[in-house]
């Protein structure tokens, strides 16, 4: 299998959003928003913060998982949490994305995509959301998810443009 490709997911999740939000199909629209930004992330974090796939070909962040091995051995836990370290779904991926920037604020990271992930838009978003009627995503929702995806599409392809592996 094929390793995953985050960045051209990204632009096909949010490419296909438009369009189901052109013909308001809301429900579709704000999920796959919300995939094209999980794959903007992750593609970000991969090719410009030091996330790593496992053999499976899933992304993680080696300093996320030294910490949760930490974690668990400081709270005597029997598993390694996971979820703390896997790039999953949103909302959690965004913080681990902010906890991974921040780590790297004046090296690899710069004040605009500092500003850009400082409030997160897809808080309260669940990627269990396409399964729900229309009533519960708003208009705002939905452009909220739009921009946002499109912002982190914009800072990861600026950083590939740059060449210099560093988010502006």
């Amino acid at each position: 299998m094929p390793p995953p490709a985050f960045r051209a997911a990204s632009r096909h999740h949010y490419d296909t959003a438009q369009l189901a939000a052109g013909n308001r199909l809301r429900i579709s629209a704000d999920h796959l928003a919300g995939l094209a930004a999980e794959c903007a992330i992750k593609a970000i974090l991969l090719d410009c913060l030091g996330s790593a796939l496992t053999g499976k070909g899933r992304p993680f962040h080696p300093e996320l998982k030294e910490e949760a091995k930490e974690r668990m051995r400081r709270e005597g836990l029997k598993d390694l949490p996971q979820h703390d370290f896997m790039h999953g779904h949103l909302p959690s991926l965004w913080g681990q994305l902010c906890a991974v920037a921040g780590r790297r604020r004046g090296r690899e990271v710069g004040p605009l995509f500092t500003q850009l992930i400082a409030s997160n838009p897809f808080l309260g978003w669940a990627v269990e959301g396409r399964y729900c009627d229309e009533t519960s995503i708003t208009e705002a929702d939905l452009a909220r998810h739009l921009q946002a995806a499109y912002d982190l599409i914009a800072a990861h392809e600026q950083a590939r443009t740059l060449g210099t592996g560093t988010l502006a």
